[in-house]
């Protein structure tokens, strides 16, 4: 067994959590425990994911029924975990059979005393297109994923003749990748005192990552060649507009560690531009 914690914050829509939830014991290495974290959920969708979590000794659903505030949501569950290492997690990720080992690998990567998250590639439900390889910043612009829409089997076999820069099976040191799948050792999580509650839905994954480089941890997109997982983006959430807050939180933190000209330090624009 792995001493990892993971950690899937959910609001209704049972069918996906079980759906996760059905995967991580499927495909899944053994780990301490699953915190399935509602946050106010209707009773009935809650019932559904409680009677499942009965049918497993390491899976518990605790709730956080205050607004909605993904980074809060994550912040208390991982104050409630016992694990040595945490692992949050979307409800609309699955894992899938090449997903096996995968988790084993990842917490083996957030050990290593300079590693700090630890990432992995996701593919969309068709499981051919990459949706997240890595997080980049574009110069005069805002974070993106690598690769993101491309075909996994082309970047794989691309990559291997040489013809682009970036081979995601294998380990790549990134500035951030998605907290939709992210591995820390909790020890450095709490270090840097998880994550920022300024933000309410997104950018505080690449904020997390960047303190931790700042506190001497690197991010590692672990290599597709020890698994990858497929992610039903934005399925788990209403398709809202981007809270105004979270952009301008997102600028703080571009200006701050970026040079936002030249842009990403790990994956140059130039580079990506043709691939």
């Amino acid at each position: 067994m792995f001493d990892i914690s993971i950690i899937v914050p959910f609001r209704d829509k049972s069918e996906l959590t079980l759906a996760c939830l059905r995967t991580l014991h499927s495909f899944g290495d053994p780990v301490k425990e699953i915190l399935l974290v509602s946050n106010n959920s209707t009773a009935d969708e809650l019932a559904r994911i409680k009677d499942a979590a009965k049918k497993h000794n390491n899976t518990r659903v605790i709730e956080y029924n205050h607004p909605f505030n993904f980074h809060k949501i994550n912040n208390w569950a991982a104050s409630q975990a016992k694990g040595k290492v945490l692992f949050f997690l979307n409800n609309d990720i699955e894992l899938i059979e090449k997903s096996r080992g995968l988790l084993a690998y990842m917490h083996q990567t957030a050990l290593q005393p300079d590693v700090g998250a630890v990432g992995c590639t996701l593919l969309y439900e068709d499981q051919k297109t990459i949706q997240h390889a890595g997080v980049y910043l574009v110069p005069g612009g805002t974070a993106d994923h690598l690769y993101i829409g491309k075909s996994y089997a082309k970047i794989v076999a691309d990559a291997a003749t040489g013809q682009l820069p970036y081979d995601t099976t294998e380990d790549i040191q990134l500035s951030a990748v998605t907290a939709a799948a992210v591995m820390v050792e909790k020890k450095k999580f709490d270090q840097i005192h998880g994550m920022n509650e300024d933000f309410i839905i997104c950018g505080g994954d690449v904020d997390l990552c960047l303190r931790l480089q700042d506190a001497g941890y690197k991010t590692i997109l672990a290599g597709s060649s020890h698994g990858l997982m497929v992610h039903k983006e934005s399925k788990s959430r209403s398709m809202l507009a981007v809270p105004y807050q979270d952009f301008c939180e997102s600028y703080k933190i571009y200006v701050t560690h970026f040079n936002t000209e030249q842009g990403d330090p790990y994956l140059h624009w130039r580079n990506l531009q043709h691939a």
